[in-house]
């Protein structure tokens, strides 16, 4: 940029109507810790701000076009609708004056955007009581699906390796560590998180061998995220840093997930959770989560710092952002000392109610819930196999890797509810006994129903096509024939479906 154009003034030429090739009688800025987005009647333009950090260096014209031209690209995987082109900013004769789009040599340059209501950001939506599960459910299909087709790291790619993510978690903490209020509560929050680290570096490497570091969104927080017709749309992905952008891909589904969780609606954050997991079939994720939900909770934590510290220094106060800090801090520390939750299994025969109320315990109760169903068709990548989907050791290959999740999920802290029929009894014990040695506590959720209402309920499943369950009738007929009742201790773990829709943990162990 030329020396007469220092930040202030491109920042004072750019609020002039006049500057803009479309009508923009009134322009609003946005401003962030490393760019402005000024909007401009039907348009947004995206402008770095000439800062240097120790995540970014924008401290060169070259390197801020560099940037436009890499976040075109990336955030076309998302929104190509939203993301029209970078155009340069030129000076024109007239003094204190630019013209986006101009002809001449460029002094800087933007990202041109479609503009959009501000209010239908999910941030702005879920401040507003207006972010709707059916909001919930489709971002959540449309994560997994988009980190699915992202192709995984290469191990000499030095991305999503412990000293990568030890390198990622020491900025952060610095950057905390520097501008925290709390110093106490910071100074406690970084010394278990660097625990947790050390202990789950094997895990790190085994997400990272297994294929689950990809080049993802990064940022991917309630603020990025926009509905556009209706479809949550991320958008604004992390385009200066590549080692941030390619991470595990759990890790940036707990972006969303913790902001959920900071705005106070936990039940919209599991559904989030549980939509995502179902889909991607990545229960293995539940081992790093916590880690990944805190870490998730430390960046927003930082970001919010740097930016007020911008502010600060020109006169405004830090108390609101110190105070949201402190509070990002506090969730982080409860991410990061989990104790290990309750098993819970359902009981009964197929069109029982036991999904429906699984669902609502999962919400109500912040739990993760796994699927028979959703297992069954994940170990098959959805083909049936030639024996069918209920032949016995099909059943059996289903509930040994729904134990498997149980056991994983209770470890990492999580409350798990085993969603399946549990008919037999062989299969209630081994789940019993694996609370008992895991030290959780275990519940039984039985759901029962006439077996006229049960039919009925299989036909109008099957009618409306949407349900992952295949069970017929003839499947409901085996399953009158095999079921087996709860033994009287079985019995004495019986719980009700509101019983984990609070604080209160019931059932035996």
């Amino acid at each position: 940029m030329e020396s007469q154009w220092d930040d202030a003034a491109l920042t004072a030429a750019l609020q002039q109507p006049d500057a803009y090739p479309n009508p923009a009688p009134a322009i609003r800025v946005i401003e962030t810790h490393i760019s402005r987005v000024f909007l401009a009647g039907d348009f947004a333009y995206k402008v770095r701000k000439p800062v240097r950090f120790d995540f970014v260096d924008f401290s060169t014209a070259q390197a801020r076009r560099d940037d436009c031209e890499t976040e075109l690209r990336l955030n076309r995987r998302f929104a190509p609708a939203l993301y029209l082109d970078v155009v340069p900013i030129v000076a024109v004769p007239t003094p204190g004056s630019v013209r986006v789009g101009g002809s001449g040599m460029p002094i800087e340059h933007a990202v041109r955007m479609r503009r959009f209501d501000q209010q239908d950001l999910l941030s702005a939506r879920i401040a507003a009581d207006r972010l709707e599960p059916g909001h919930i459910d489709a971002l959540a299909r449309s994560i997994a699906a988009f980190h699915q087709a992202q192709p995984p790291a290469a191990h000499s790619d030095g991305f999503g390796t412990p000293a990568r993510i030890d390198a990622t978690l020491a900025e952060c903490l610095g950057g905390i560590g520097r501008l925290a209020q709390d110093t106490r509560l910071a100074r406690r929050v970084a010394q278990r998180a660097r625990s947790e680290a050390a202990r789950l570096a094997g895990a790190f490497r085994a997400r990272l061998r297994n294929g689950h570091v990809r080049e993802c969104h990064g940022d991917l927080h309630l603020g990025n995220i926009v509905l556009l017709d209706g479809v949550p749309t991320p958008f604004d992905c992390l385009e200066f840093d590549a080692a941030l952008r390619w991470t595990d891909t759990i890790s940036d589904l707990a972006f969303p997930v913790m902001d959920l969780l900071h705005h106070g609606r936990p039940a919209l954050a599991y559904r989030l959770l549980n939509g995502y997991l179902e889909q991607s079939g990545d229960y293995g994720a539940l081992a790093v989560l916590p880690f990944y939900l805190a870490m998730r909770a430390l960046v927003r934590a930082r970001v919010l710092l740097e930016r007020a510290c911008q502010q600060h220094a020109a006169g405004a106060s830090m108390a609101p952002a110190q105070a949201e800090a402190g509070r990002l801090l506090a969730l982080a520390w409860r991410c990061l000392n989990r104790r290990r939750g309750p098993m819970v299994l359902m009981h009964g025969l197929s069109g029982s109610g036991k999904s429906t109320a699984a669902a609502q315990m999962s919400e109500a109760g912040a739990m993760v819930r796994v699927r028979s169903d959703a297992v069954r068709k994940s170990l098959h990548r959805g083909v049936a196999p030639a024996s069918g989907w209920y032949a016995a050791s099909e059943t059996a290959r289903t509930y040994r890797r729904l134990l498997a999740v149980c056991r994983l999920g209770c470890r990492a802290g999580f409350p798990m509810i085993a969603d399946a029929t549990f008919l037999v009894r062989a299969e209630r014990e081994r789940f019993g006994a694996q609370a008992l040695r895991l030290g959780v506590p275990f519940a039984i959720v039985t759901c029962e129903a006439s077996p006229e209402t049960l039919r009925a309920r299989i036909a109008a499943r099957a009618r409306a096509g949407r349900d992952l369950s295949d069970a017929d009738n003839g499947v409901l007929a085996w399953q009158m024939r095999v079921q087996e009742p709860l033994t009287e201790a079985e019995r004495a773990c019986v719980a009700s479906p509101g019983s984990f829709m609070g604080r209160a943990t019931p059932g035996c162990g």
